[in-house]
């Protein structure tokens, strides 16, 4: 099987009415009519598409987007990258694909999946999350490292005005390990005699995500909070822009559905894609003094490029080919 064209697939979830019949066309339009005014962070789902199809043209592959079943032809191989589990299932039950990242939140909500449909391989973003399906998927589950924009989030001569941005992505903030944590951060840096500004993910001022880098920009280093990611496009574009972290790594999965799954130990981490060019990681609130000084230390020292490990492993050209590679051998197994 071979065909020329990369055919990618990420299917809108619909819009009901909310108030009075019709009314969601109204509602879309408004929201479009908005975006300029208020802005809307892209989600990580959003720049999993944008993000392949910008390395694509990168690579000078053509490619086609479609957004129904039928604008798939017959016998071509699909990239179902995101989309309602009913929708993605018709479309991978018809046509070859490649299922993920953005469909289900694990294998239980699609045992059958490689027995009812014509999916060829299941894609994880990394090792931890890719562990999570093998259960279920075996050695059917591919890992797919995307890339970022390296030309967009570039270093740029600013006034670096504070020593740190703290980046806030708690999901859980009833999680145990998280009680305390963003205060302790605060307090170790102010004995230390560091400024710092706070961002809130999904609160960017403004609504726009290009508060976030020109924040950034503003701060010679970033203290990332997140309990798990298995990208993490934000703190990759801070790395892309030449931004050390200093990285809350607590090691478990920390998702509430880890106790109805009965995974309460379940190996992950935040920054599945770092090696120690890009910063320093701590555990929680009883080890960040200590790696606050190492931190400081070593960036005095000049001993951080964490741009160098993104134009090494996490362009966007590497991103779109490692996906074609993965197509590749989907194609090759039909």
């Amino acid at each position: 099987m071979t065909q020329d064209t990369v055919y990618l697939c990420d299917l809108p979830y619909p819009d009901a009415p909310r108030w009075v019949p019709g009314d969601q066309y109204l509602r879309k339009l408004a929201r479009k009519i908005l975006v300029p005014l208020r802005g809307r962070p892209p989600g990580g789902l959003a720049k999993v598409t944008t993000n392949l199809m910008l390395g694509l043209k990168k690579l000078d592959v053509p490619f086609k987007l479609c957004k129904h079943l039928s604008d798939i032809p017959e016998g071509t191989l699909v990239g179902l990258l995101h989309g309602p589990l009913d929708l993605c299932k018709e479309v991978a039950t018809q046509h070859s694909c490649i299922t993920g990242p953005g469909i289900i939140n694990g294998s239980r909500e699609w045992p059958d999946l490689f027995e009812t449909t014509k999916s060829v391989f299941h894609v994880q973003n990394c090792d931890w999350a890719a562990e999570m399906y093998r259960p279920q998927y075996g050695e059917r589950v591919k890992i797919w490292t995307m890339g970022i924009d390296e030309e967009k989030y570039r270093p740029q001569k600013s006034t670096e005005e504070f020593d740190f941005l703290i980046y806030d992505k708690i999901r859980w903030p009833e999680t145990p390990q998280y009680q305390g944590l963003l205060q302790t951060c605060q307090q170790e840096l102010e004995r230390a005699g560091c400024t710092s500004l706070s961002i809130r993910y999904g609160k960017y001022p403004g609504g726009k995500e290009s508060s976030y880098h020109s924040m950034l920009r503003r701060c010679r280093a970033m203290i990332y909070l997140s309990e798990n990611e298995t990208q993490g496009f934000a703190y990759n574009e801070a790395l892309s822009m030449n931004v050390p972290l200093l990285a809350w790594n607590f090691g478990k999965w920390c998702d509430p559905m880890r106790h109805e799954l009965s995974m309460e130990n379940a190996p992950a981490t935040s920054i599945p894609y770092w090696d120690e060019r890009c910063g320093v990681d701590f555990q929680g609130r009883e080890d960040f003094a200590e790696k606050l000084d190492l931190f400081l230390e070593m960036l005095r020292s000049n001993r951080f490029s964490p741009r160098d490990y993104v134009m090494e492993n996490l362009r966007i050209d590497q991103g779109a080919q490692r996906y074609l590679t993965l197509l590749e051998e989907a194609r090759t197994s039909l």
